[in-house]
């Protein structure tokens, strides 16, 4: 009598989905693991970008985004716009502050008084010192000869209505064909990079800058509107 021939033994598997009826489903990661996963994808992030701006060079990170525009023309930038709506030319600058103390600056050169206006898109916005541009890319800060408190730095601008200033700039007469004025925001206490930043050409050409010293006043008067 032959013997019956054996039975294929089954696999632990084949066992296991024999008595269940399907496979047992993969064991997934639990929560912890899945946070420490998380938060290590998170601080490679954090150091990528923190090599991104070590790898920066000073002059980078001062860059600003600069918007142009004309006398007269509303210029508008990210956080701010701002309008030129004339420039004047002095020999002299009298200041009236809001004590009554009056002061008067003299130049050898002269005195570059432009006024302007701003307003804040989204939240308050101030200036730091405006810059006079020369047509060969020289830079003139605004003079410390006028107290700062008596122009447009003075302020905050604030959205929804148009703060009105000035800004003055001691330059000598060949530094005034072509010139622009660049209006800078304060940097916060940690310094951003690719601020907004407002120029415009003060439309001084060589006829233009001829009218300007004709026309410069003897005494400019500044006061205090505080």
């Amino acid at each position: 009598m032959s013997a019956a021939p054996p039975m294929d033994q089954a696999s632990p598997a084949a066992a296991s989905e024999s008595r269940t009826g399907r496979r047992r489903p993969p064991r997934r990661p639990g929560r912890m693991r899945r946070a420490g996963a998380l938060l290590a994808g998170l601080s490679l992030a954090a150091a990528a970008v923190a090599l991104q701006s070590t790898a920066l060079s000073a002059e980078e990170r001062s860059a600003a985004l600069t918007w142009t525009g004309g006398l007269g023309e509303e210029v508008v930038a990210s956080r701010f716009s701002a309008r030129v709506k004339g420039v004047y030319g002095a020999r002299s600058v009298q200041t009236t502050d809001a004590s009554d103390k009056v002061e008067k600056a003299t130049t050898s050169g002269i005195f570059v008084v432009v006024t302007l206006e701003a307003t804040a898109h989204r939240e308050p916005q101030q200036f730091a010192a405006p810059v006079l541009l020369t047509d060969d890319d020289k830079r003139y800060q605004a003079t410390d000869k006028v107290d700062s408190s008596l122009t447009i730095v003075n302020p905050y601008i604030q959205p929804g209505w148009w703060t009105e200033g000035v800004a003055v700039f001691e330059v000598p007469v060949s530094a005034l064909t072509g010139s622009r004025i660049v209006l800078p925001l304060k940097n916060g206490f940690i310094g951003e990079t690719y601020q907004p930043e407002v120029e415009v050409d003060l439309g001084l050409d060589e006829a233009g800058t001829q009218r300007l010293i004709a026309d410069a006043k003897d005494v400019y008067p500044l006061t205090s509107t505080q």
